[in-house]
């Protein structure tokens, strides 16, 4: 009960609320103002005191007092007050009802309002007597504990440390008197949340124990990991007097959790969250309601492996280092980096308004990337390829949307790297079209499914044919023929072309021989072969087998190379093309034109033909552009020394002009397309050497010229 005082409404409000707990509570607790005037007494005050509460609303604190303390009482409160102290505790004989004195534990705390100025005092008053027979049982404890290997705590109800053994004093620096006397908060870091401690004195005020880590400060402001088991101590009466702490430096523990959590969930190169961790959190979102779109970002490096094979694994690894540290510039609470493994990164952004958005993103971390990087002493260009999928549009299943990304990024690389791509649902379909292809082309090789054609190699000056070129073939059982560029690209990049190519090797030689004795000794063969093949020993293996079994097959015997080479190892290259020399086998780069070969690089190729593509024969004559590209590769053919060849000859103006450019070896639909074996034989005039049913133009001599 509050009788009339000097306090606001709105502070008589607070004073009542934090008062409320302990009207009912079994400990003495009087709230008083400045002048020692009682504001709020609960019944067990009164009744220590000997009092009725209502005599007690409205009277001074100092009746309770030896009048020659009065002053000194007025004194401390006063202090109290104005801020100097927050709380006191001290020895009092306090006077009761009946005259006669009592000696009292006598704590006194500020009240403060939101401004954090005092508006009241909380007393709390306890007998001495009890008091002296909690300090022995408390002794007790503490005996039995010294020589502890935890730390041990004990406070008061108010949470003085009346107790703390000697392995307290050890872990945390301070010496027992500075503990004794002060609170636990002496040990507080800041750096434990604020729902830890909530959680914490629920339990206590409940009379329930609690466990728990906290982040504690040492003397000399370091911090260490405890965990510590805090309960409390209820008398008889049901009343809290006293609170027991064991705890244990957990530090090393927890130091090494957070190494095998490191190690768990993050790359120990780019220290970026790891496939683990990209997982969880990609799962996470995908749980999470759909509010605002999230996406997927999967990044590859382009043309890494050149870095690797070129200026070597540590090279390599300085640069997945640099793009790392690039990627956290996108990492805020939206974007998150991570790294997959190898030279493959992820981004998952989230809170995602509208597509252009994310095109916008996508555009920054490419050209961020684009950025020259010095990698030792080198500078170097890296570019990305970066597929783009919508978490919930595109799918709900981590698998699926990774895959997704996966799908787009390849179809940013096929329409020209350094670029990114959406998902959309073709990808799925034609992702799955090449696997069933892969599958199937694997059944056709194994099972000798495929087959060969073979195109006449014309003399243009005469029309005789000097060789012919196998060529691949397959007919699907379901889909029915498979064009060659799609099934031989597939090839390469399943690695099938490997176990394709001594395919074609072996048969297409088989069939050769079978001419031969047919009465065509003079026929060379062609065969085409991937740069892929040249990269292993496996072609040279085959080769090497193949002649040993049909060693008249080696000086009729061409391999025509297909391929970007200047993008690959080329030192590699040129030497498996020193070995298939060494054999005695012709060398010819095919489809020149359409693929980038460095002049440097063809000076130190040993070919023994330059096959111009098709691509220009077919526009001859009329076509500028075709027209000077091919009689430049002409030319330079000859300046090397290399025989100049053009493939898909079909017109008599095609072959005209070939002829006046000094270019006399072809092949093309003018003569014959590609025939099988049986009808090659058919076709075959024994003893001209040319086809029967065709009328080969023969230039005269001013053609030759």
């Amino acid at each position: 009960m509050i009788k009339g005082n000097d306090t606001s409404p709105d502070h008589t409000s607070l004073v009542n609320n934090i008062f409320k707990p302990f009207s009912d509570a079994k400990i003495a607790v009087a709230c008083i103002q400045r002048n020692g005037d009682f504001l709020l007494v609960n019944r067990t005050f009164a009744d220590t005191l000997g009092y009725d509460s209502q005599h007690l609303s409205g009277e001074s604190f100092l009746l309770l007092c030896e009048k020659k303390l009065h002053k000194c009482t007025l004194t401390r409160l006063a202090a109290l007050f104005d801020e100097q102290i927050d709380n006191y505790k001290l020895k009092r004989n306090l006077l009761k009802k009946d005259n006669a004195f009592f000696t009292a534990s006598v704590s006194v705390s500020a009240i403060k309002d939101d401004a954090n100025k005092t508006i009241a005092a909380i007393i709390i008053v306890s007998e001495i007597s009890d008091s002296i027979d909690q300090l022995l049982e408390i002794k007790k404890l503490s005996y039995a504990v010294e020589n502890s290997g935890s730390a041990v705590m004990i406070t008061d109800a108010n949470g003085a440390i009346e107790y703390a053994n000697a392995r307290l004093s050890d872990i945390t620096g301070y010496p027992l008197d500075e503990l004794l006397g002060n609170t636990p908060a002496i040990l507080r870091s800041g750096q434990t949340s604020d729902e830890t401690y909530k959680n914490l004195w629920s339990c206590i005020l409940a009379n329930k124990p609690w466990r728990g880590s906290l982040i504690n400060r040492k003397k000399n402001g370091s911090f260490y990991w405890a965990y510590q088991s805090i309960a409390p101590i209820i008398d008889k009466s049901g009343s809290l007097i006293s609170i027991v702490s064991v705890s244990d430096d957990i530090s090393q523990i927890k130091e090494h959790e957070g190494q095998m959590e490191q190690l768990a969930f993050f790359d120990p190169l780019t220290t970026l969250g790891n496939r683990r961790k990209f997982r969880d959190e990609l799962n996470r979102l995908i749980a999470t309601p759909e509010t605002l779109s999230s996406a997927l970002f999967l990044l590859d490096l382009d043309h890494f492996k050149q870095v690797n094979d070129t200026l070597g694994h540590d090279a390599g690894d300085q640069l997945l280092i640099a793009v790392a540290n690039r990627l956290r510039f996108c990492s805020n609470e939206h974007y998150t980096a991570f790294r997959l493994g190898g030279d493959e990164f992820t981004l998952l952004v989230t809170q995602v308004k509208n597509p252009s958005t994310l095109e916008h993103l996508a555009a920054e971390v490419i050209e961020l990337l684009a950025q020259p990087l010095q990698v030792g002493s080198h500078e170097i260009t890296i570019t990305v390829s970066l597929g783009i999928t919508l978490i919930h549009t595109d799918g709900d299943e981590a698998s699926d949307l990774l895959r997704n990304a996966d799908l787009a990024m390849y179809e940013a690389k096929r329409i020209g790297r350094n670029t990114f791509a959406f998902f959309k649902p073709h990808m799925d379909f034609e992702s799955k079209r090449a696997l069933s292809l892969e599958l199937d082309l694997r059944h056709a090789i194994e099972h000798e499914e495929l087959s060969l054609v073979f195109q006449p190699l014309i003399d243009l000056r005469t029309g005789r044919i000097t060789g012919l070129e196998a060529l691949t073939r397959w007919h699907h059982p379901i889909e029915g023929d498979i064009p060659t560029t799609e099934f031989i690209k597939r090839a390469e990049e399943t690695g099938l072309i490997i176990p394709l190519g001594k395919w074609v090797l072996r048969k297409s030689a088989m069939l050769m021989t079978q001419l031969h004795l047919a009465g065509y000794p003079y026929l060379s063969l062609s065969i085409n072969i991937s740069h892929l093949q040249l990269k292993g020993f496996s072609l040279i293996t085959t080769l090497h087998d193949v002649l040993h079994e049909m060693p008249f097959l080696a000086e009729k015997l061409t391999l025509d190379i297909s391929g970007s080479l200047s993008l690959h190892n080329t030192s590699q290259i040129v030497d498996a093309m020193q070995q298939i020399k060494g054999m005695g086998v012709g060398l010819a780069l095919d489809d020149f034109g359409t693929d980038f070969v460095s002049l440097e690089l063809l000076q130190k190729m040993p070919i023994d033909y330059l096959k111009v593509d098709l691509s220009f024969i077919q526009k001859l004559p009329n076509d500028h552009d075709s027209a000077v590209i091919t009689s430049t590769a002409i030319m330079m053919a000859k300046k090397l020394g290399i025989t100049a060849h053009a493939e898909g000859i079909a017109s008599q103006e095609q072959q005209q002009f070939l002829l006046s450019h000094h270019c006399f070896s072809g092949q093309g639909n003018l003569y014959s397309a590609p025939l099988p074996i049986d009808e090659l034989l058919c076709a075959l005039d024994e003893n001209t050497g040319v086809f029967t049913d065709k009328q080969i133009f023969v230039p005269d001599d001013k053609h030759l010229q």
